[in-house]
């Protein structure tokens, strides 16, 4: 048997530092550092047994030519779980944890590979839910054998481009709460409530609270959190700077075209287009949708799952956008804005939905505002199913639908006000219809919705025939919104459509015919509704496949 050396390994953490190993090698005295993890973060947050088994890991790395598997840990102190405020002193020298490791080493070249196993975990694409899993994955490393080398790959040059858009910059992390109802995908809605519930609105509040440090607070008028910088910025920074903590590394500017399997190492090669690949043991789809193509989301994880990866999809549209149309007695009414009442009628149902919100805004081409953002893939989808003007490709900016589609947007303009009784005669039948309706509507939308009833704004309340009283109540209480198209993926929030949730392990979300192949965030078939919805699906989806992919790294 060959002769066996002794090394040690010792790891030193304080709350406000690094960790460094130092490995003493007997022969010649050299002596190695390593930089490893900043733990302040961990210590401070008594989350000790992450922390522990990563030294452990980075240890065995930093010695792995020529180590056995006989190991052994102890820990020196044990003040480190206690209160929080103690842990932020700075440290006594008794307090600072040892992990002491004593491996042999041996010419044996397959103990040498046994202990020096590197795991390489590769993220593609680096917005909400890509950063999520990257985090997730970079913490969940429960096995003193194995090193889990998280990396990043983004097609721009920053991560996170779509997070510094959303909710006008300010970034609507969270909603105070969240059930399925709050979803749309046309895969089978309980798949999709199985990964929402792998993890509660409290508790994603915390960690963002908690590790990624963001001081958040709730907007009630709408029952959403943000930042209290209102800066989506922010979010977008301490997400980066929560993962670089946790020894993540990021790669710009690589843009990937295509997945194949390397059967000999039992790894997968990402191509990508300079011509530079990229093998990992792991892979976690984090590409996105193909809203907001600006940004680099342009659907290429369709074309790659579907291509690469023989996965289903479900085809994509875009969602959440706004619509084009002819506003209300063929006047020009853009910037009005009001709250009403919005429902979406289908032909094969006889029960309307109504939108969650009540926002609702006039634009400059047809109409916008959460109340319409929230149904308009109704609209979508019945271009898609062949009510169509002209046809549209997947990345179109631009669709039109004939008005025999068979989804229809009905308003409400004002769901508080009887309107009955607001055109009664009463005692006062020689007021002016106009008169009576415009401290319940803007001005503008009051006169057009009059003129397309075809009252003039003279008539009086006592002079209106009744079959024109019927019409105009009908107007007012049931308009049906002239809708011929929408504003395609250049103006879309999110898209609908992905990868099949059937085709999803909905307790890992690693792909059930593709090992160690994640998926998460807008890739997926399912999106939420306006108000911090994606982000809780990103952050959830995010959490699961980056958990699942580091532990499956472990065997």
């Amino acid at each position: 048997m060959a002769a066996l050396h002794k090394k040690k390994v010792v790891v030193n953490v304080a709350s406000k530092v690094g960790a460094r190993l130092l490995t003493t090698t007997t022969g010649g005295g050299a002596q190695r550092y390593y930089r490893a993890f900043q733990y302040s973060h961990h210590l401070r947050a008594g989350k000790m047994t992450t922390t522990h088994q990563q030294i452990r890991g980075c240890a065995l790395a930093a010695v792995r030519s020529s180590t056995r598997t006989t190991t052994t840990a102890y820990d020196s102190h044990s003040s480190w779980k206690k209160n929080n405020d103690q842990l932020r002193r700075r440290p006594t020298k008794r307090e600072c944890r040892t992990i002491v490791i004593t491996a042999s080493s041996s010419s044996s070249s397959s103990a040498v590979a046994a202990a020096a196993r590197v795991k390489e975990v590769a993220i593609l694409g680096s917005g909400a839910a890509g950063l999520t899993a990257a985090y997730f994955a970079a913490v969940t490393q429960k096995d003193a054998k194995t090193v889990v080398r998280v990396t990043v790959y983004e097609k721009t040059k920053e991560s996170g481009k779509k997070i510094l858009m959303s909710g006008g910059a300010r970034c609507n992390v969270l909603p105070v709460e969240a059930t399925i109802d709050d979803y749309v995908t046309d895969s089978n809605p309980r798949l999709a409530k199985a990964i929402l519930q792998s993890w509660t609105v409290p508790k994603c509040l915390s960690w963002l609270r908690d590790d990624v440090r963001l001081e958040l607070g709730i907007e009630h008028t709408t029952n959403k959190y943000f930042p209290l910088s209102n800066s989506s910025r922010e979010v977008r920074d301490k997400l980066v700077e929560a993962c670089k903590r946790e020894g993540v590394t990021f790669q710009y500017e690589t843009n990937v075209k295509k997945i194949t399997k390397n059967e000999a190492n039992d790894t997968y090669v990402v191509n990508t287009e300079d011509g530079k690949d990229i093998e990992a043991d792991v892979l976690v789809l984090s590409m996105g949708g193909s809203s907001f193509p600006a940004v680099g989301t342009d659907g290429t994880g369709y074309v790659i799952a579907e291509r690469d990866l023989k996965v289903g999809v479900n085809k994509p549209y875009p969602a959440l956008v706004p619509l084009v149309g002819e506003h209300p007695g063929g006047e020009y009414l853009p910037g009005v804005s009001l709250d009403c009442q919005v429902k979406i009628k289908k032909v094969e149902k006889k029960k309307a939905k109504q939108a969650a919100r009540m926002g609702f805004l006039f634009t400059h081409k047809g109409y916008s505002g959460p109340s319409i953002l929230d149904l308009s893939h109704n609209v979508v989808k019945s271009i898609a199913d062949g009510s169509v003007e002209n046809n549209s490709s997947r990345n179109s900016n631009s669709s039109s639908v004939s008005s025999s589609s068979s989804s229809k947007l009905v308003v409400n303009w004002n769901p508080s006000c009887d309107w009955n009784e607001v055109l009664s005669p009463g005692k006062s039948g020689s007021d002016f219809v106009v008169r009576r309706l415009k401290p319940l509507l803007p001005t503008r939308l009051c006169e057009a919705l009059l003129k397309e009833a075809e009252v003039d704004l003279t008539t009086n309340v006592s002079n209106l025939p009744k079959k024109k009283r019927v019409h105009l109540i009908d107007i007012l209480s049931n308009y049906e919104i002239k809708a011929t198209g929408h504003q395609g993926y250049r103006k879309a929030e999110v898209t609908g459509g992905g990868i099949a949730l059937e085709g999803i392990d909905t307790k890992t979300m690693e792909l059930k015919e593709m090992k160690n192949i994640y998926v998460c965030g807008e890739i997926c078939d399912i999106f939420g509704r306006i108000g911090g919805f994606n982000f809780l699906w990103a952050w959830t989806s995010g959490r699961l496949a980056g958990i699942s992919c580091s532990s499956g790294c472990i065997e």
